[in-house]
């Protein structure tokens, strides 16, 4: 059965499940496809108690792991048929006019996406049009709207912005209590550092070229002496691999000779019922490459280290928003081991170091900085329906 054979069936098939399920006033349906920073899952959790008796909230966990078939297939799509607001992360759902899409998204862009990837004639959000369906997308300030809308071309009216509902977890959440469900007593008084690095396996092409001789992609790499860096100075490193590439990552890092780093797996999270933020606040500092959680983690104004080893490699193959991104991150970049630990320690004993570039660009992406971005976005949803 060929491709275009198959969107045919799935889409009489979800057309005759639309029309024969009951549309349920006041139920909602919260689409969650991800642990690290949903922003659905955050707001179905965040719920009050009067909002969880006023309608009917329902998470849904739309892993690509959760199986396939026809069983799934109807499961899920009658699911989705019965909710009056369908709020969602990554996927666009809207199967009538009488249902009402919510879109949350799932971070804040730096990198391109959408019609500005350059070379993707056969990008999905160049040859379909779900994105004018959606009703309403989640953003957290007028630069957001910007960036988001030139990837992914919408009507602007669509915007309402309230902030992320992930980023309350930062306000909010035990982090260091739930660090330590997962990790247990390899966890002391240590200071704790946060390595979030993007993916560059994208569904079997490759962005950028980083090595994996080491974590971090340095030329070279030390581990011992790393190791003995970290105990020095009473550090670890928590490395969560991007979930696109986590089962890569785990193949080359599994048994890598770092006793002061650990692997956070989406397994560990999904075992705890955490999602990463829920973690995030029992850091001392990030390092990443390109992730765009850089732009929540400026709500701490703690230090963010940036260790963009492809940079030139990865503009060419994926590109960035802005000009460069060099310039932009709001950080110290690294692109050797000593370096990366003479950082470490400077940003761990100069609290001022890049404080005003931080502030500035937290102004520019955040226009709300207080955890309530949960509470806003439920008095929408009260509004709308």
């Amino acid at each position: 059965m060929n491709n275009l054979f198959k969107k045919i069936i799935r889409k009489i098939g979800r057309d005759i499940i639309t029309v024969i399920t009951k549309c349920k006033k006041n139920r909602i349906l919260f689409m969650q496809e991800s642990w690290s920073g949903s922003n659905s899952y955050a707001l179905w959790k965040l719920a009050g108690e009067d909002t969880k008796k006023k309608y009917e909230i329902i998470l849904y966990q739309d892993s690509a792991l959760d199986g396939k078939g026809f069983t799934h297939f109807i499961k899920k799509y009658r699911l989705i048929s019965s909710a009056q607001l369908i709020v969602t992360t990554h996927a666009s759902y809207k199967p009538s006019k009488r249902h009402i899409h919510l879109q949350l998204w799932h971070g804040v862009f730096v990198k391109k996406n959408g019609v500005m990837l350059d070379n993707k004639p056969d990008s999905v959000f160049k040859t379909q049009k779900d994105w004018l369906k959606v009703d309403y997308i989640m953003s957290y300030s007028e630069t957001c709207n910007t960036f988001l809308n030139a990837c992914m071309p919408t009507n602007s009216n669509k915007y309402i912005i309230t902030g992320a509902p992930r980023n309350d977890f930062l306000f909010v959440s035990e982090g260091m209590s739930n660090v330590k469900k997962i990790f247990g007593e390899k966890i002391k008084d240590d200071k704790l550092v946060f390595f979030l690095p993007t993916f560059r396996d994208y569904y079997g092409k490759n962005q950028g070229n980083k090595n994996y001789n080491n974590p971090f992609g340095f030329v070279k790499f030390s581990p011992e002496g790393f190791d003995k860096f970290l105990e020095g100075n009473k550090c670890k490193i928590i490395f969560k691999p991007h979930p696109h590439e986590e089962a890569l990552i785990i193949s080359y890092f599994r048994d890598y000779p770092l006793k002061n780093m650990l692997i956070l797996k989406d397994s560990d999270l999904v075992a705890n019922s955490l999602d990463l933020y829920e973690l995030l606040n029992a850091s001392d500092m990030l390092i990443t490459d390109y992730s765009s959680v850089f732009y929540d983690y400026l709500l701490f104004d703690k230090p963010i280290i940036f260790a963009p080893v492809d940079v030139d490699s990865y503009s060419a193959a994926r590109g960035f928003l802005i000009e460069s991104f060099e310039n932009w991150a709001p950080g110290p970049k690294v692109f050797n081991q000593d370096t990366l630990q003479k950082e470490i320690l400077y940003c761990l004993s100069e609290k001022d170091y890049y404080r005003e570039k931080r502030a500035w660009m937290r102004n520019l992406h955040h226009r709300y900085k207080d955890g309530e971005s949960s509470k806003r976005l439920w008095e929408f949803i009260e509004r709308i329906l």
